[in-house]
């Protein structure tokens, strides 16, 4: 019996699997090679499958677009030359309302005359003033008799930085004044 159980305890032991054995031959790592042309074949196969679905779609709306109707086609140009208006219309407001007030028409916030209104109000009331300029002068006819006429700066002059810095305290009154607006 007492081979028996000598017997037994050895099986067992060689039964018993150590981590240097089998556990490890399972969890061995992939040759990082063979990993990286998988991830180059399967990145090549989504670029293929990416241009052509590119293609597919660029003839999906050339057809979409060949049977739109006339009308199709002139509703949208409607609607675009309608946009393109009211943005037209908003952009002249705030110029205007610029002007009157004096302010740089890029600090303006707003898209109907009130909400313009408040923004020069808001902004009149950071610089410090409560009251509204006087309209600019847009000549030099309203001048008083023996006043020099104002000096007129065109757009390229303002935006040549050599010759703003020669100007810059005449161009700075002149902004002050509200005879140039930027």
């Amino acid at each position: 019996m007492s081979d028996t159980t000598g017997t037994e305890a050895e099986p067992t032991a060689d039964a018993t699997q150590t981590p240097e054995t089998g556990a490890e031959q399972q969890t061995q790592e992939p040759d990082p090679i063979a990993e990286l042309e998988k991830w180059k074949a399967l990145a090549r196969q989504n670029e293929a499958r990416a241009k052509a679905n590119a293609d597919k779609a660029k003839r999906f709306d050339e057809i979409e677009e060949s049977t739109k109707t006339e009308l199709q086609k002139a509703q949208e140009a409607a609607a675009q030359a309608a946009a393109e208006a009211q943005q037209a219309r908003l952009d002249a407001l705030r110029a205007r309302t610029a002007a009157t007030a004096g302010v740089p028409e890029d600090l303006l916030v707003g898209s109907t005359e009130d909400e313009l209104a408040a923004s020069v109000q808001r902004l009149l009331a950071f610089k410090g003033a409560t009251e509204q300029p006087a309209a600019p002068r847009s000549s030099g006819a309203d001048a008083p008799a023996g006043a020099a006429k104002p000096t007129v700066y065109r757009a390229e002059q303002l935006n040549d930085p050599e010759f703003y810095k020669a100007h810059r305290a005449d161009i700075l009154r002149a902004q002050q004044e509200g005879r140039i607006i930027l």
